[in-house]
């Protein structure tokens, strides 16, 4: 796992390098947090519901045109979905991952303001797994780590506006949703994370 982070955190640092090498519109640093509406696609269905997590990162813009630019970045999220049964016990998973967005963006500048679209693929590396459980009076905690699947690959799409503040200063605020395509629990049942985020943030232009 550690091998594999190195890994993943070079070819990281490449694509960047590599990207700002080519850019034809400059290069943006930014920084951004939100809050992940995250659930999961269950088979065989569950009674199955959300959680509320929240996510923190950076990423780099590297602009290719007036209107596309790449958007490499690297987030820590959490994530995971709460199961009630029949009994009255709800369980609650609770997922964090380091994540590894390379997202493509299409904007149309006007003025002080940027409308934005983004899409493109995510590969997360877990973290931790955790599952709590209660019936309203008990409650249990334990690792479940060994029951998921290290790696998480899926789809994040977007939108949302920037606004102009000063020189090279822009703040942003998005939603967007994420889409899972890998299978993250071992065993019968299948899981795929998925989630609406709303994101804001700062980016500064070098």
């Amino acid at each position: 796992m550690k091998n594999l982070k190195t890994i993943l955190t070079l070819i990281f640092t490449v694509l960047v390098l590599t990207g700002a090498s080519f850019s034809q519109q400059g290069v943006s640093l930014g920084i951004e947090g939100g809050l992940n509406l995250a659930n999961a696609n269950l088979k065989p269905t569950l009674n199955n519901g959300s959680k509320t997590g929240f996510m923190v990162g950076g990423f780099v813009d590297i602009g290719f045109s007036k209107y596309v630019s790449i958007k490499p970045a690297i987030r820590y999220i959490t994530k995971g979905f709460e199961i009630r049964n029949n009994f009255g016990v709800t369980y609650t998973e609770n997922l964090s991952y380091i994540e590894f967005p390379m997202l493509i963006n299409v904007n149309l500048p006007l003025n002080q303001v940027k409308p934005y679209f983004e899409l493109g693929p995510t590969l997360g590396i877990q973290l931790s797994a955790s599952e709590e459980a209660t019936d309203g009076v008990n409650f249990q905690e334990n690792d479940v780590s060994t029951a998921y699947e290290s790696i998480d690959f899926g789809l994040y799409f977007g939108s949302g506006m920037e606004f102009k503040v000063a020189d090279k200063t822009d703040l942003f605020t998005g939603i967007g949703y994420s889409l899972g395509f890998s299978n993250i629990l071992k065993g019968t049942i299948t899981a795929k994370n998925n989630g609406f985020r709303f994101t804001a943030g700062v980016k500064f232009g070098l």
